[in-house]
């Protein structure tokens, strides 16, 4: 079924936004190749990635503000230890939730306001980015490694600064990371 779908999807061209299967696998990809033991979440919404990654690493952190979506979550994954779904804005609660940890993470940034047919919360804003990266780049540990979903929506537009910003901002705080886009995911790494 997943080789169908990335076939289906290679072949129509890798239209963005590309399949969740691409978005799993890139996850897996830079976890693995970077050797990272944490993933960090911002927006579980369905669960989807956290059921994806769970296996691949032994911490998975996960940040939902829409309390129906919280609770659904932290439902879904009681039984697996190495999972923890937590309630809040991440644009806020990020900065805590990153205190304890001395190592780098993988970070998922997809915390974002969407519509759909399962509506997630809007925080203060549409999309918290530029907060999250704040804490991300404030944290003690560095070399974290950070992607962004839904890279086309980085227009400058409903809150979502353009990609050019984006960059800008990430340069100011650490002009050593690389950063590119690539499949609808913003890479930021060293």
């Amino acid at each position: 079924m997943h080789d169908q779908t990335w076939l289906a999807w290679e072949a129509a061209g890798r239209p963005v936004p590309p399949p969740h299967i691409v978005k799993q696998w890139t996850v897996k990809y830079y976890g693995e190749g970077f050797k990272l033991r944490t993933f960090v979440e911002t927006g579980t919404y369905l669960g989807e990635m956290v059921q994806a990654v769970k296996a691949s690493f032994p911490t998975v952190l996960s940040i939902e503000l829409e309390p129906i979506l919280y609770e659904r979550a932290k439902t879904l994954f009681a039984q697996d230890d190495n999972v923890t779904i937590h309630y809040g804005d991440s644009g806020v609660i990020l900065a805590d939730l990153l205190a304890p940890i001395k190592h780098p993470c993988l970070f998922w940034l997809d915390g974002h306001w969407t519509g759909g047919p399962v509506h997630a919360a809007k925080g203060q804003t549409d999309t918290p980015v530029l907060q999250e990266l704040g804490h991300i780049f404030r944290h003690k540990v560095k070399n974290h490694v950070i992607l962004i979903d839904d890279a086309r929506l980085f227009t400058g537009t409903n809150d979502y600064p353009s990609l050019e910003q984006l960059r800008e901002f990430v340069n100011r705080h650490d002009p050593a990371l690389g950063f590119h886009v690539e499949n609808d995911i913003i890479r930021i790494h060293r």
